[in-house]
């Protein structure tokens, strides 16, 4: 229970900001770690169901929200609108290639994708480096994750494990929902 009310209350105050993407990363993480410190299955499923019922009732109680999910399901019904950056950002991540333009060359930075050094950074840093270099970036978070997860299973004691995996966990989360978000496969969030 002191789990569900810890989580609970950081879940309120990052609805009432609103950001819930910074939420969605934070109860990913929280569960993550609750099931790592060996609880029983049920009780860690039992979270993931009530987390996305959660969602949705955000979801049809604002409705940016939920124009993001059709943004993500159909970007090309408003090009100009609403599916503008994940349309930019797709196109900003293809035409880098295999080797990309070189750092610093790209020019839809200065105004062609929404928050450039933040939210949008992936699709920069794709067309800069070209499929070569977002392969290598991915490879580093996958090997971030490996060490990250070999210094918690050599931890002393369950406090410092779970500290390593909470913090491995959310750093490449966060990194991978952003690349997610960038290439198309998951919907925008404003994470950078």
């Amino acid at each position: 229970w002191v789990f569900s009310i810890v989580v609970g209350l950081i879940s309120l105050i990052l609805i009432l900001q609103p950001n819930v993407g910074t939420l969605g990363i934070i109860v990913l993480t929280a569960i993550l770690m609750y099931f790592s410190a060996k609880t029983p299955i049920w009780q860690s499923i039992l979270m993931v169901l009530v987390s996305f019922g959660g969602l949705a009732v955000l979801m049809k109680f604002s409705a940016y929200r939920f124009n993001r999910l059709l943004a993500f399901l159909n970007p090309a019904a408003d090009p100009q609108g609403i599916g503008y950056q994940i349309n930019q950002s797709v196109i900003t991540v293809g035409s880098g290639g295999i080797l990309g333009q070189g750092l610093g060359l790209s020019q839809e930075k200065f105004g062609l994708l929404p928050q450039p050094i933040s939210d949008s950074i992936f699709a920069i840093f794709a067309k800069e480096t070209g499929f070569s270099g977002a392969i290598f970036l991915i490879f580093f978070f996958l090997f971030f994750l490996w060490l990250g997860f070999k210094v918690a299973k050599i931890a002393k004691n369950q406090f410092s494990q779970l500290l390593a995996m909470g913090i491995t966990s959310w750093i490449v989360l966060q990194a991978f929902i952003n690349i997610g978000a960038m290439i198309g496969i998951l919907p925008l969030t404003g994470i950078p």
